[in-house]
């Protein structure tokens, strides 16, 4: 299982990775130098970028490598396929929390504050990025298009919370049982305006609520997506 770990980070290739973070530690230096704002307060807004970075590295994590015949390889050798969709999944999970490791140091480091109320409230924050990672991992099993996963992946993280309120408004109030509300945890910052937006709309949006649900979704995202690859024909 390490082996097939550390072939989905050599796939990935390991200077976009280290790519990324750089320009994400660029961000974090650009907004403490020109930003009245407190930094660790800033940096939850690079939250949902990093979901628009794990969808561009991982997108092509199964269809592309379906369409180069890099997959075959696995064929060969004595790999099962469960194991192999697990592998990807840890990469993407690892990548994410390194990710998450790496902002929270370097925003202490700059401050010269550690403040582990900040650090458990930003791990809780990044739960959407999880679900965003299982999310890419099964859309590149079932959507033959890498560019197709990378959009719907970037939409559902820039309209997921407009598309909801709209849904909300026409009474669709069954959504708030799904991750559509959950992808931006943003909105749980300021309670009174959270709260008179239950009333008006008769519904009830909650961090904890967001959690649960983020988490089933997660784990019915990788349940579906193992399914679909074990079953899914990779020899043409």
């Amino acid at each position: 299982m390490i082996k097939l770990i550390n072939n989905e980070f050599i796939k990935t290739r390991r200077i976009k990775i280290i790519f990324s973070e750089i320009i994400i530690l660029i961000s974090i230096f650009i907004m403490n130098k020109y930003s009245d704002k407190f930094l660790l307060d800033l940096i939850f807004n690079l939250i949902p970028f990093i979901g628009i970075i794990v969808s561009i590295l991982f997108s092509g994590s199964i269809c592309s490598e379906i369409e180069n015949g890099t997959l075959r390889y696995y064929l060969t050798k004595p790999y099962k396929r469960w194991k192999i969709y697990l592998s990807k999944f840890i990469c993407i999970y690892i990548y994410i929390t390194i990710t998450i490791i790496i902002i929270n140091s370097f925003a202490f480091i700059i401050t010269n504050t550690f403040d582990l109320k900040y650090l458990f409230k930003y791990y809780i924050y990044s739960i959407p990025i999880y679900f965003i990672g299982s999310c890419v991992l099964y859309l590149s099993t079932k959507l033959k298009s890498q560019s197709l996963c990378v959009g719907i992946c970037i939409f559902l993280l820039s309209f997921s919370l407009i598309i909801s309120q709209v849904l909300f408004e026409y009474d669709f109030n069954i959504i708030e049982y799904t991750f559509l509300p959950y992808l931006d945890y943003s909105i749980f910052n300021d309670k009174v305006a959270l709260n008179e937006m239950n009333k008006s709309l008769g519904i009830n949006l909650s961090l904890n609520r967001g959690v649960v649900i983020d988490t089933l979704f997660i784990i019915i995202f990788y349940l579906i997506g193992n399914h679909k690859f074990n079953k899914k024909d990779i020899k043409n």
